[in-house]
């Protein structure tokens, strides 16, 4: 069979699977861990075109974009300093795990801090390709390693917290205007050229975030609301990408380095625990889930996945997540691998 149908056909039937046996996010998770264990196991070829992985994307963009209105972006503005207290406390550990990694599995500084950062797998690798002294193969396990465990720790640890009610998530009746829809359509595309001009990060999903979140603020419409299949298909989609990005990682990864990344991503889901506390106790009106969501050091379309089907506020989880990944991309990262640089000259590296 063509290598693709052989993906396609799995990546479906474990999510009806899962979904059948009750799972949390069968549609995610389903495919992501039955296409793990099988490309790691066994000599079966698989292929998914990274076309489907962009639409699933899109489709999620869409999805969170729809959650912003005109309040939940001018709430945004109110809860900067917490964004930013979340962001420094998850960045500030992040680096002193990335110490604790140097010293566990002897790689070198610039692999621990960039491998260490929760600033998306792609984004991180890219820098790290920059930087001499950087294990780009080492920096990119870390990266994939953290986001499976966060992708599959994180979902089943919501189900024993509170989230809201059907009733508080139905959302004002949908009525379908051509008007908003048509310019959201213009001003989505152009964002999207835009941000792939430039080599702006996850384009895919901030675009139509972006874009709705903009359109629906000022206009006021809930421009598109999609049925449960196909966001189910967005899933299998992303999750089937997942679940194939960790290639031969039995070959790549030794027990000592593999005992420090999970212990430095464990740790690291801690301490989001225990931030999201803090910050609960410190504001009450705020549910408990909406922060551990917000800090966890996943990406931001698989964490607002979990918040679509746990309860969450998707704007606001969505809110503090950008704000993250502007911070660590636009700034941390930045000065990281101009750090390590200087300091690789001084050395000779």
């Amino acid at each position: 069979m063509n290598p693709f149908l052989i993906t396609a056909l799995i990546a479906f039937l474990s999510g009806w699977i899962f979904f059948e046996v009750g799972m949390f996010l069968p549609w995610l998770l389903g495919p992501m861990f039955v296409l793990l264990l099988l490309n790691q196991f066994t000599t079966i070829k698989f292929y998914w075109p990274k076309v489907l992985r962009t639409a699933g994307l899109v489709l999620l963009g869409v999805q969170i974009g729809s959650s912003f209105t005109k309040d939940t972006v001018a709430l945004m503005w109110f809860d900067l300093p917490y964004m930013a207290f979340m962001t420094l406390a998850i960045v500030g550990l992040s680096l002193g795990l990335g110490l604790l990694f140097r010293r566990m599995a002897n790689e070198s500084l610039a692999t621990s801090l960039l491998g260490s950062i929760p600033g998306g797998l792609s984004q991180m690798v890219v820098i790290a390709e920059e930087v001499e002294s950087a294990n780009v193969t080492v920096v990119t396990m870390m990266q994939t390693v953290r986001i499976f465990m966060v992708i599959s720790i994180v979902p089943f640890l919501t189900v024993f917290l509170a989230g809201r009610n059907a009733s508080e998530l139905v959302p004002e009746a949908f009525v379908f205007s051509w008007p908003p829809f048509l310019a959201a359509l213009g001003i989505g595309l152009s964002v999207y050229w835009l941000m792939k001009k430039v080599h702006f990060p996850a384009a895919e999903v901030l675009s139509p975030i972006f874009t709705m979140a903009l359109v629906q603020s000022l206009t006021g419409h809930h421009l598109i609301e999609l049925p449960y299949w196909l966001v189910a298909l967005a899933q299998v989609f992303i999750g089937a990408n997942l679940g194939l990005q960790m290639e031969q990682l039995r070959e790549k990864m030794n027990l000592r380095m593999g005992m420090a990344i999970v212990v430095n991503n464990i740790l690291l889901i801690g301490f989001s625990v225990l931030i999201a506390y803090l910050l609960a106790i410190w504001l009450p009106e705020y549910l408990f889930l909406d922060f551990f969501l917000s800090a966890a050091p996943g990406g931001m379309a698989e964490m607002a996945i979990t918040a679509l089907a746990s309860g969450g506020d998707v704007a606001l989880i969505t809110s503090f997540h950008l704000f993250r990944l502007f911070f660590i991309l636009l700034l941390a990262s930045p000065i990281i691998a101009f750090v390590v640089k200087k300091l690789d000259a001084k050395t000779g590296h």
